[in-house]
């Protein structure tokens, strides 16, 4: 089974160590095609991967998929368009969100 794993790159990397987790426990199961999720220091941009290339890659693992499993812990417009893509490709896909203490401007 392919298995793609959304999680927040662009929105915030402070569940990377989970998102790890995560990964291993999944490949259990299958193969997950989004193992860089789970890795702290990858950057698509560093490695002179262009948006069109990285959007290009990730509908190609999309689309190839069996699964979606998807966080929405940290709001993410790539993970709602990863959601929405597997959606309309009809995908089985799994979306949770886990608790966080809301940050307030207030002091």
């Amino acid at each position: 089974m392919k298995i793609y794993f959304a999680g927040s790159i662009a929105g915030g990397r402070e569940y990377v160590e989970l998102y790890l987790e995560l990964i291993s426990h999944l490949k259990r199961y299958g193969e997950v095609l989004t193992e860089h999720i789970g890795n702290d220091k990858y950057d698509d941009k560093t490695l002179g991967h262009s948006s069109k290339f990285i959007h290009d890659r990730d509908v190609a693992w999309l689309t190839s998929s069996d699964v979606i499993v998807a966080d929405c812990t940290i709001p993410s417009l790539g993970v709602g368009y990863e959601i929405a893509t597997a959606i309309h490709l009809r995908k089985r896909y799994y979306a949770y969100s886990m608790q966080r203490q809301a940050k307030s401007s207030l002091r």
